[in-house]
């Protein structure tokens, strides 16, 4: 029987030394605040759930490929700290900072969007809006490219040889069926970035599926019925990855 052996990437380890030296820098200054060490004015805007959501923002920008997630964090913490400055010091209330929080917010998902799609394969794209009239969409390309923005639809896809692609839903989302598809040789990869929506796949109860989502107040599970009389094919793999953000999904499949 052969042993398979793994290695880092360099890029890997690079991260898992950055997110070494974030984690030592965080407790230090847990440890410095406990001792009471830091002034007050620092540690009042430092250490709450706002401070945490900046923290917690840059240590996904700085280990994560994909970086929306640590935008999304340090953009809202921000914002509220800012807020928080801006009562405090200037005595410019809450009621008058909101104004801003959503028009903000958007503005900040809207790049993230903007973004991903100038990433995406050269692939028409699917969009899914609020007024959209689309309950089950064919799909015979390759790739999946879909973003829903308030709205959703489900697709089947057909492809022979699937190649992966981004889904991103905003406030909306959908179910994506691949069950009557072929995966292409290698890894391929779907994308999928989650903000307050949903996205589900079914796939081919023969598929190798690995999830690599990061879930914030969210969750994203493998809900497939394995059995042992399934053979798979080990040089296919579908890899679902990206990020959740409010929302939640799973990969399902139907033995």
């Amino acid at each position: 029987m052969s042993r398979r052996t793994s290695q880092k990437s360099p890029a890997s380890s690079s991260r898992s030394g950055i997110l070494g030296l974030i984690l030592i820098a965080l407790g230090s200054l847990f440890l410095l605040d406990n001792l009471d060490l830091i002034p007050y004015e620092i540690s009042y805007y430092l250490f709450n759930w706002k401070g945490i959501m900046i923290m917690i923002g840059a240590v996904f920008l700085s280990t994560k490929e994909n970086k929306s997630p640590g935008i999304i964090l340090m953009a809202v913490g921000g914002f509220f700290i800012m807020s928080d400055v801006l009562s405090y010091e200037f005595n410019w209330h809450w009621y008058d900072t909101r104004k801003l929080f959503w028009p903000v917010l958007l503005i900040v998902i809207g790049l993230v969007i903007l973004s991903r799609k100038s990433k995406s394969p050269l692939v028409s794209a699917h969009v899914f809006t609020a007024d959209s009239n689309d309950k089950e969409v064919p799909n015979d390309s390759d790739h999946i490219n879909v973003t829903a923005v308030l709205g959703g639809g489900d697709m089947a896809i057909t492809s022979d040889k699937f190649r992966g692609g981004k889904v991103t839903t905003v406030m909306g989302g959908g179910t994506y069926d691949l069950s009557k598809c072929g995966l292409a040789e290698g890894t391929q990869e779907i994308d999928v970035l989650i903000l307050m929506g949903g996205a589900n796949f079914i796939v081919p109860s023969d598929w190798n599926v690995r999830l690599e989502v990061t879930s914030i107040f969210g969750g994203y599970s493998d809900s497939r019925k394995l059995s042992a009389e399934v053979k798979t094919d080990a040089t296919k793999e579908l890899l679902i990855k990206g990020t959740v953000l409010f929302g939640g999904g799973e990969v399902k499949n139907f033995v």
